[in-house]
């Protein structure tokens, strides 16, 4: 059987699918996938290290609301229906899954056309249009949280999670506080200025000498970000970027994030505490609804974007770092985990292709 993942652009979309590539290809030895992605996303870097297969196909994203920026959008959108009618004639995969980003939506309508058993992964719990829209073509929708499910139709709909990849499950449980506090800052595969100038300083208030810092600042803001925590005296490892965040997570004790789905999922998978500060320009404000599910639960705290100061941040960090808060934080995060998501996606996937 042949998968083919539909998706991209940034880790969140892109590291869900490789959860489920494993878990399909795991399954029989037989087993094959393709991913169709763009060569603008992250896919193009990670993907062809890992030695998957790779199509590439014209797609992007709508910017603004102008008559040409929506014509625009519509060309390119058509041109990559065509691509990808081309890319499915000559793998021929036995089911088309559409896991996110603004690639997904032309390999999915090329798949319908050409007769071919579809499916999206929805990672949010404020889904995006595409998604919306492609949910009344495919024949089942994965929801990643039961608030996104009222948006689909009911009967195609199954909430399952948002896949994690095995590394990072692996490291469950493996976290030891004994000597310090593990903190992890993380603004997303494309970094977040506003969060990497917050942290360093919050941080160095809190006068903590047991705190160890792994921070992932994007490319962009990387050397700024190292000059701050040696500024502050702080002994800080700086990465632009981490592919083995898995490593990272077994000496964590508290994130400090965007609240993009697929750092979500994994903290809640692992049972991380957090402090969240939503992206407030993410499409229908979705990392601010992804936020709330958890802070509801009492596995988080959340800081709106534009309240977000050093003074704030480390005051927080203060309030939750002792063992007795973080430790029902932690239970609270593991509750709303779901550990078992690309097992049942791929069950499902399996399920489809034998009705097919």
């Amino acid at each position: 059987m042949k998968l083919m993942l539909a998706g991209g652009g940034t880790g969140g979309h892109l590291f869900p699918a490789l959860s489920i590539a494993e878990e399909f290809l795991g399954r029989e030895s037989e087993n094959e996938v393709v991913f169709v992605g763009t060569r603008r996303g992250i896919e193009a870097k990670v993907l062809g290290e890992m030695g998957y297969t790779l199509e590439f196909i014209s797609s992007e994203a709508m910017i603004g609301k102008g008559f040409l920026n929506t014509l625009g959008v519509c060309i390119t959108a058509s041109r990559g229906v065509l691509q990808s009618i081309g890319v499915i004639r000559r793998h021929k995969p036995s089911v088309v899954l559409g896991v996110g980003g603004y690639v997904s939506g032309p390999v999915v309508v090329a798949a319908y056309l050409c007769r071919v058993p579809t499916a999206v992964c929805e990672q949010n719990s404020i889904p995006g249009i595409t998604n919306r829209v492609l949910s009344k073509i495919v024949r089942i929708v994965f929801a990643a949280f039961e608030e996104s499910a009222k948006f689909f139709p009911l009967g195609k709909t199954m909430v399952t999670g948002n896949p994690v990849r095995k590394s990072v499950l692996q490291t469950a449980g493996l976290r030891d506080s004994a000597g310090g506090y593990g903190v992890l800052v993380m603004g997303g595969s494309q970094g977040a200025t506003r969060l990497n100038s917050a942290a360093p300083e919050a941080i160095g208030m809190l006068r903590e000498a047991r705190i160890r810092v792994v921070h992932v600042s994007g490319e962009q803001d990387t050397e700024i970000v190292k000059q701050a925590y040696e500024r502050l005296g702080i002994n800080a490892d700086v990465y632009p970027f981490i592919k083995d965040i898995g490593a990272i997570y077994s000496e964590t004790d508290i994130v400090i994030s965007r609240s993009g789905a697929g750092t979500i999922s994994e903290i809640t998978a692992l049972g991380i505490p957090s402090v969240l500060v939503p992206y407030p320009y993410a499409a229908h404000n979705h990392q601010m609804g992804n936020a709330r599910v958890l802070e509801r639960q009492g596995a988080s705290v959340v800081i709106e974007d534009g309240e977000l100061t050093p003074e704030k941040l480390s005051d927080v960090l203060k309030n939750l770092l002792n063992n007795d808060k973080l430790a029902q934080m932690s239970a609270a995060a593991k509750s709303l985990g779901r550990p078992e998501a690309a097992t049942a996606v791929v069950n499902a996937i399996h399920e489809l292709i034998g009705a097919n």
